[in-house]
């Protein structure tokens, strides 16, 4: 059974349609058995999950489930939590889709008294809050030992990766992609503690960027199977990694919607502040 934790739609405003029928084309040419719709909360996951779904062809098989990538407080971009459920869940529990609202351990307090399953999507990888926030070996162990699963794998540096393969490149940027990669797949021996679930996912935001994906044994046998199967897996042995090409619109591609995310995170942690400080402006004068 093939599956997918970290998918971003990434949809457009204007005229989804074409994304969302190359998504389930990419889906079907990889023979992904599940994945988890996990659209950043500053933008809108609810709409991303049901029109995945509503856009679903009959014939295909694969399960996708409702998910966010959830932006707590903490650190300069908000630490990252991805929530799911196996059906839809997004209009029973308001205040996670709320960016940048809550700080990691009220949204930790909200998620285990929500019933929803959740992990920390690429904890150990370069530049990200919780990086920042947990910067030392032994306190993102501890860290990671409190909660329930982990993004074990992650394909969001993979086609930089491969540019770094390129002959041209290859002397100047070996040391480069070991780093990359090294952020990417945290040391199992180090971080892994009686976890409920390992999760692998690409981070993919186009959908020629899916393909990278955890195999594990066993069928898919419905739905309820299917999801039960894929919070409860620790065999994380059996990768697949998507063909490459060293196309520079791939390249451009990946940087602007990086970029854009980064300008929606500054924009969106700007007005929570201020939010929240006339808040608190407006209670201390009552």
């Amino acid at each position: 059974m093939k599956v997918d934790y970290h998918v971003h739609p990434n949809l457009p405003t204007r005229h989804p349609e074409k994304k969302l029928a190359k998504l389930w084309q990419a889906v079907e040419r990889h023979r992904l058995d599940a994945f988890i719709c996990a659209e950043h909360s500053f933008k809108d996951a609810p709409g991303a999950y049901r029109a995945l779904v509503a856009a679903k062809p009959k014939h295909v098989r694969c399960q996708v489930f409702p998910g966010a990538e959830l932006a707590t407080s903490d650190g300069g971009g908000g630490v990252d939590v991805v929530a799911f459920a196996r059906e839809d869940w997004y209009d029973e529990h308001p205040r996670l889709l709320e960016p940048f609202s809550m700080t990691l351990a009220e949204t930790v307090r909200t998620l285990e008294a929500s019933g929803l399953r959740w992990f920390i999507p690429h904890p150990t990888i370069m530049g990200t809050a919780l990086r920042r926030q947990f910067p030392g070996q032994g306190e993102m162990r501890e860290f990671l030992a409190s909660v329930p699963a982990f993004e074990a794998r992650n394909g969001t540096h993979l086609l930089i990766e491969h540019l770094c393969t390129h002959p041209l490149a290859r002397p100047f940027l070996r040391g480069v992609r070991d780093r990359l990669r090294a952020s990417a797949e945290p040391r199992l021996d180090l971080y892994f503690r009686e976890h409920a679930f390992l999760a692998v996912g690409s981070d993919a935001h186009h959908p020629r960027d899916l393909g990278y994906c955890v195999e594990f044994p066993g069928r898919a046998a419905g739905r309820r199977h299917v999801f039960e199967r894929l919070t409860r897996n620790t065999d994380i042995q059996t990768l697949h990694l998507p063909a490459f090409s060293y196309a520079l619109p791939r390249l451009l591609a990946t940087a602007g919607t990086a970029f854009h995310e980064w300008c929606m995170r500054k924009a969106g942690r700007s007005e929570t502040v201020q939010e929240l400080r006339t808040m608190w402006k407006a209670e201390a004068e009552s």
